[in-house]
């Protein structure tokens, strides 16, 4: 798929309900296919801030890794990074009903729940879910833990989802917010990416899956 930072592959994973398949799994398979190498060839282990990152030493251009789950459904996406600065993070959540009041004012800030309630209530369970995922995918993104992304993140739910405010900065920069279908699961998916304006936007020299998996 295609971003402002340039090409993202993206992959998931449906099982049968129980333990799914981990995300450092996926991301494994993910970087060997793009750089036609066997998996077990490819170590993922996790960066100072917690986030999936490349072990050193393994022959590999400079890539960003993001993964999540949700029941069954695994999904993974990754970036190359040339010049450093882009980041990535994904967020992947299903419900069966809207969460009650006290969760959702536990877990959106003022504006969002006011955006909440201003649409259709057959929406609001979906659209909720649309929040959440990219609060969390934002956080991901930085490293941050998630009861900091539910006070720090903040997200303008129309006409498209995107970032309205990052701490005290309410006009951040450089971040995109792309709602995602994976045929055959009801599950909300959300990639935020972060292509800090300064950097070049780059054409990737390596080649990459150009579909879902």
């Amino acid at each position: 798929m295609t971003s402002a930072a340039g090409p993202v592959d993206l992959w998931w994973h449906i099982g049968p309900y129980g333990p799914p398949l981990p995300g450092r799994a996926l991301l494994r398979h993910a970087v060997a296919v793009r750089h036609a190498r066997p998996p077990d060839t490819v170590t993922v282990v996790r960066d100072p801030s917690g986030r999936p990152a490349l072990a050193p030493a393994q022959n590999l251009p400079p890539l960003c890794l993001t993964a999540a789950h949700s029941g069954p459904v695994t999904v993974a996406a990754l970036i190359a990074t040339p010049w450093g600065g882009t980041r990535i993070g994904i967020d992947i959540e299903h419900l069966a009903s809207l969460p009650p009041p006290a969760l959702l004012h536990y877990a959106l800030r003022p504006d969002e729940r006011a955006a909440l309630a201003d649409r259709p209530a057959t929406a609001r369970k979906e659209d909720f879910l649309t929040l959440w995922t990219a609060k969390e995918a934002v956080a991901k993104a930085l490293g941050w833990p998630l009861l900091r992304a539910l006070v720090d993140v903040e997200i303008a739910l129309c006409p498209r989802p995107a970032l309205a405010r990052l701490g005290h900065d309410r006009a951040p920069l450089g971040w995109q917010l792309l709602p995602l279908n994976l045929p055959g699961t009801p599950h909300t998916v959300t990639l935020a990416v972060h292509h800090p304006p300064s950097s070049p936007r780059r054409e990737s020299p390596w080649t990459s899956p150009a579909g879902p998996h």
